[in-house]
């Protein structure tokens, strides 16, 4: 675990802490290889690839999924909001974790990230000229 990351976590709300020390324990649980480093003066985590991360939004924690557009059809509380590529859900309690099924959407990324990875799909699609 980053010492910058435990900073960050230090500076947010009761709340927000609570959330995402939350989501910070499920995820190395839930792939315990994962690798965490302070990125965008944010956390971001590493899985074959660039995986995920955890940003404070008003009233709560937002767990963005780099590969997330991929995953919105199985899991409707993930959101694009205008995004290419990142789908998130956001946290305002930690209840929220359970109910938005946050293990479920962490064990379905994770492999989804594993196979892109291996198979060499492009997290982007290159435009051709």
């Amino acid at each position: 675990m980053s010492h910058y990351v435990d900073e960050y976590i230090d500076n947010l709300s009761e709340t927000q802490q609570a959330i995402a020390k939350n989501l910070r324990s499920l995820l190395f649980n839930l792939v315990p290889e994962i690798q965490e480093k302070l990125s965008f003066k944010i956390p971001f985590y590493h899985y074959f690839g660039m995986f995920c991360y955890i940003n404070a939004i008003p009233n709560g924690i937002d767990l963005g999924l780099c590969r997330g557009k991929d995953l919105t059809g199985e899991f409707p509380s993930l959101e694009l909001m205008g995004r290419a590529i990142v789908a998130s859900v956001s946290l305002h309690s930690v209840k929220d974790i359970k109910e938005k099924e946050v293990r479920e959407i962490i064990i379905a990324a994770a492999l989804w990230n594993e196979e892109a990875k291996k198979k060499k799909i492009p997290m982007v699609k290159s435009r051709k000229q």
